[in-house]
């Protein structure tokens, strides 16, 4: 190792310090794995990448770790003790020494009845089994947030793509109306509003390029990967699948992890009860051994059991807590299931409203604003319609492009929700790689 010096010659411990901590900080920054820059290019790849490296995912099997360790806690049987007694010694008289002693040397467990031991052992492994279940259930919500988030990062992208086709089209609406203004035959004024447009449209485009940049980042964020955006995902916002019926579905909220919780809990409390209930019987402790009498140098071999009383009425408190909570779920689950109908209704509701909308605004609104602003274009060439009326025109296009890009999304929200409650996982399925323009 270097040896540092300071002016004056002398070794300086505060150089060294500083050496070693720059030393380590460089070892764990190495020692650091760096961010995953694997192209993220469809729901699945998002997908995928979340299932392998979400650290939430990953810290579940602790969890499972731990519920097995209990597992094997609860089948652990009494442990033997063994115990030494020395009666008659350090009396008064003649007790005072060890020659009228009697020393013991015991051992002895606990007789564990009422089948005690397979009761906490199959109370334990219940409640490992709700572990992996709220483990399923995590895992599901992931999924739903990773679709999520991959929808937002598309909408964003469409919506980008708009302002770059509105920033396009206020700029060559700038330029006409300068070549008109330079021939006289519009008023300076016009000029100054159409710089104005352009300029709003500049800014649209780069809000529209900063939101996507933030929406990509928090996508990214579920498997720690590159925050950096590398480039679009694909995926077809108007692809728009069909959903069964609020009947049919409503069948299928039997696969909602919060319904299924319900009946692991149930056989939780069931297993609590038994074992409960076998606290009723008294458990028996034995020992054996052999006594040294040194009065007269004798062996005696020793045998001792004992029970303990009243264990009935100190059970019944346990047992009448467990019946309480068993019985109490039977409500829960009917409040929880009512909530879900609810929800399931009213997200079905959303998404036949939003695919309807966006079925109105494709067929009908789109294309007559579409052609609305041509005719507006021509008009105003021809020095038939203002500039005002180009830019209202223009602008009314686009809005109502940006209002289906919403609607859109606001489908696949509708539908990731109705997946969730009726325990569907977003892998099942993937949006379509065909990106399309409203």
């Amino acid at each position: 190792m270097p040896i540092f010096f300071d002016p004056c010659g002398r070794r300086s411990p505060f150089l060294l310090v500083i050496f070693i901590l720059l030393f380590a900080f460089k070892s764990f920054a190495q020692s650091s794995p760096p961010p995953d820059t694997r192209p993220v290019t469809s729901l699945r790849d998002a997908l995928s990448r979340a299932l392998e490296a979400n650290p939430n995912l990953r810290g579940q099997r602790f969890a499972v770790s731990a519920a097995d360790a209990r597992v094997d806690q609860a089948a652990l049987r009494p442990p033997l003790e063994l115990g030494v007694d020395a009666e008659n010694i350090l009396g008064t008289n003649r007790l005072s020494t060890f020659d009228d002693s009697e020393i013991s040397l015991r051992l002895g467990t606990v007789l564990e009845l009422g089948g005690k031991r397979g009761r906490r052992i199959e109370s334990a492994r219940t409640e490992r089994d709700l572990i992996q279940m709220q483990n399923e259930a995590e895992r599901l919500d992931l999924l739903a947030e990773v679709a999520r988030r991959f929808i937002r990062v598309a909408m964003l992208q469409e919506e980008l793509d708009l302002a770059a086709r509105r920033l396009d089209l206020a700029n060559r609406t700038l330029q006409s109306v300068e070549q008109r203004v330079s021939a006289a035959r519009s008023p300076l004024l016009d000029s100054r509003n159409a710089a104005i447009s352009a300029s709003r449209a500049e800014i649209e485009h780069r809000q529209a390029q900063s939101a996507v940049r933030q929406a990509w980042a928090q996508l990214s964020s579920l498997w720690g990967g590159d925050t950096a955006y590398r480039g679009k995902v694909m995926a077809d916002l108007f692809a728009m699948p069909a959903v069964g019926n609020f009947s049919a579905l409503s069948v299928m909220l039997e696969r909602n992890p919060d319904i299924l919780r319900f009946a692991s809990e149930r056989r939780i409390q069931d297993a609590r009860l038994r074992l409960a209930q076998s606290l009723r019987t008294p458990d028996v402790t034995i020992s054996a051994g052999i006594k040294r009498l040194q009065a007269d140098r004798s062996n005696a071999f020793m045998l001792s059991a004992s029970i303990p009383l009243g264990t009935a009425s100190r059970a019944a408190p346990y047992i009448s807590e467990t019946q309480s909570v068993r019985n109490g779920l039977q409500y829960r689950e009917q409040a929880v299931r009512s909530e879900l109908m609810g929800t399931l209704f009213v997200a079905l509701e959303q998404l036949d409203q939003s695919k309807g909308e966006v079925e109105t605004l494709l067929s009908e609104a789109i294309p007559q604003a579409d052609e609305a602003q041509k005719l507006a274009l021509d008009g105003y060439n021809v020095g038939r319609f203002s500039l005002l009326e180009l830019i209202t025109a223009q602008q009314q296009l686009t809005d109502l492009q940006r209002q289906a890009i919403d609607a859109a999304a606001s489908f696949h929200e509708s539908l990731l929700e109705v997946e969730r409650l009726t325990g569907s996982s977003a892998a099942d399925r993937d949006l379509s790689s065909n990106a399309g323009n409203p």
